[in-house]
C-alpha cells in the first residue's frame, strides 16, 4: 500500500508513513487489515493446494506399500501361530511340573508350621 499523502510505500506493520510521518486514516488502516486478509487466504489457499498434490502423488505409493505389506505381514502371523502355540504350551507344563515339585515341600513347611502354632498354643494355655 502506498501514502495518500507522499505516495511512499508503506508496510502492513506501521501507523504512519515511514517517508513523510503522515498519520494512517482508518480507512487505509482498513484497506491494509483487507489486504493483510487477502494475502493470508491467498498463501493459505497455496499451501492447501501443495499438500493436496502432494498427498495425490504419494497416495499411489502407500496404496502399494499397503497391498504388499498386507499379504506379508499375513504370512508372517500364520507362521508364528505354531510357535506362539508352543510357547504357551511349553509354559504350562513348566508351571505345572514347578507346582509338582514344589507341592511336597510346601505341605511339609505348612505342617511344621502348624505342629508349631499348636505347641506355642498349648504352651500359653498352660502359663
Amino acid at each position: 500500500m502506498n501514502c495518500s499523502n507522499c505516495g511512499a510505500e508503506i508496510t502492513v506493520r506501521t501507523s504512519t508513513c515511514p517517508s513523510c510521518g503522515a498519520r494512517l486514516t482508518s480507512s487505509e488502516i482498513d484497506r491494509l487489515a483487507r489486504d493483510l486478509g487477502q494475502a493470508t487466504k491467498r498463501a493459505l489457499d497455496l499451501g492447501v493446494a501443495a499438500v493436496d498434490k502432494a498427498v495425490k502423488a504419494v497416495e499411489p505409493a502407500i496404496d502399494s506399500a499397503v497391498k504388499r505389506v498386507g499379504p506379508v505381514l499375513d504370512d508372517f502371523a500364520k507362521k508364528m501361530r505354531p510357535v506362539a502355540d508352543t510357547t504357551v504350551r511349553v509354559a504350562k507344563e513348566v508351571a505345572d511340573k514347578t507346582v509338582q515339585v514344589a507341592k511336597p515341600a510346601v505341605t511339609k513347611v505348612a505342617e511344621v508350621t502348624e505342629e508349631t502354632a499348636r505347641k506355642v498354643k498349648q504352651k500359653v494355655k498352660k502359663t
